[in-house]
């Protein structure tokens, strides 16, 4: 009977540190998973500065030299570039610390919701500052424009404008997809280790 009891014992310790080990080589794996979508996340908000960043001396370019708008049009763009600059510099900090994905995951989670919900925020003051600017630049074009220009400049800045909508929600979406992975894996971590 004793024989039988250790020959149990041994077996549950064998079991037990096979449980361990896959329990570290999934938390690994899940580690992993989030720092992609973190690192997913980071590289679309550096995509974002670049092109931002570049628009100032282009929109300048385009719309002052180009087709003599006028410089506060240019202003007012610059201004709305640098708050999305500074937007993504805010946004993506924590999440571009070295410590982000081997914090203790709640901690990490709390950081996830914070940034998800600052970027859920978002369109709430892009849109309604786009929308003015887009209507800004259609009166000015409007004004120095006439005849067959300006039955050309309308439809092409329509498609335009909405192009630029449409990448930009898309671009916002797929942001907040991986905003939500980031949370879901966590989650699932968290469920492990209450079973």
């Amino acid at each position: 009977m004793d024989f039988e009891l250790d020959e149990m014992r041994q077996q549950m310790a064998i079991l037990k540190n096979k449980l361990d080990d896959q329990t570290i080589v999934n938390d690994r794996l899940i580690r992993r998973a989030v720092k992609n979508s973190v690192s997913t996340i980071n590289k679309r908000y550096l995509v974002i500065s670049i092109i931002a960043f570049a628009m100032i001396p282009y929109g300048y370019w385009a719309f002052v030299k180009l087709n003599g708008l006028s410089i506060p049009l240019w202003i007012a763009m610059s201004v709305l570039m640098l708050a999305v600059i500074g937007f993504c510099i805010y946004n993506g900090h924590e999440m571009r610390k070295n410590d982000f994905v081997s914090d203790n995951l709640l901690d990490t989670k709390r950081k996830t919701l914070k940034a998800q919900k600052r970027d859920a925020m978002w369109p709430y003051f892009g849109i309604p500052v786009a929308i003015g600017w887009a209507a800004w630049v259609g009166w000015e074009m409007t004004q120095k424009l006439e005849g067959d220009f300006l039955k050309y400049f309308i439809p092409w800045f329509i498609i335009c404008i909405t192009a630029g909508a449409l990448i930009g929600l898309k671009v916002h979406f797929k942001t907040q997809r991986h905003f939500r992975d980031i949370l879901e894996q966590i989650e699932d971590v968290e469920d492990e280790n209450k079973e």
